[in-house]
């Protein structure tokens, strides 16, 4: 996104421009930590191709703008930091996105500020801190080993093809169902409904969509 044409002194202009129907929300503007919220997005979007095949475009300019939003929290204090983090990971836990997601985007969000504005690692380190709580509740249901080997075992049960297709699907399940046991309702059937859908889907990988959230909620903690 090309931010020379956008007004970075009228946040409501450039809240528009990356997108139309964010509604009304506070975002950075700062041109570095923009480009620096932008890049993070990016990153994000290229390690799940999962987002652009089920959110398209619309996902896209929803992940500029919450990244935009999410740098602006930044100097908040880290007790409203994670108050707002959980509010957001919740809702987007619930319409399809665990929040592992959320978790490696605060990350890569956090490291690409630090890099564009050297010296503020301070003021950014509630978003860090944020990571990191939401890391603790997750391993609090499901440990990284389990993660690693449910992954594995979905890559294995769709065939290379696929697994191709949408990288980490058996980590975002077992991600969605570690937030189902911290509370978050809808977590599994938000994400399980899109990737069940037989017009979307072929055979092979509904059954191991099925069999790993079956494995899964039998071995949390």
């Amino acid at each position: 996104m090309d931010l020379a044409r956008l007004t970075l002194g009228h946040g409501r202009n450039l809240l528009e421009a990356l997108n139309p129907e964010a509604g009304d929300h506070a975002i950075c503007l700062d041109s570095r930590e923009m480009q620096a919220a932008l890049r993070a997005g990016e990153q994000s979007w290229r390690r799940f191709p999962y987002y652009e095949r089920r959110y398209a475009e619309r996902g896209q300019r929803f992940t500029r703008s919450d990244s935009a939003w999410l740098v602006s929290l930044a100097g908040s204090g880290a007790a409203t930091v994670d108050g707002q983090i959980a509010w957001l990971g919740l809702v987007l836990a619930s319409r399809g996105m665990p929040r592992w997601m959320l978790e490696l985007h605060l990350e890569a969000l956090y490291a690409e500020l630090i890099a564009a504005i050297p010296g503020r690692e301070a003021t950014y380190a509630a978003l860090l801190g944020a990571a990191q709580m939401l890391r603790e509740q997750r391993l609090a249901f499901m440990d990284e080993a389990v993660f690693a080997a449910q992954s594995t075992a979905f890559a294995l049960q769709v065939g290379d093809e696929w697994d191709a297709k949408l990288p980490e699907t058996g980590a975002l399940l077992v991600a969605a169902v570690a937030d189902e046991r911290a509370g978050i309702t809808r977590a599994v059937p938000s994400m399980v409904g899109w990737m069940t859908e037989p017009s979307r889907f072929p055979p092979r990988w509904i059954d191991a969509v099925r069999a790993t959230i079956e494995r899964v909620r039998e071995s949390v903690v």
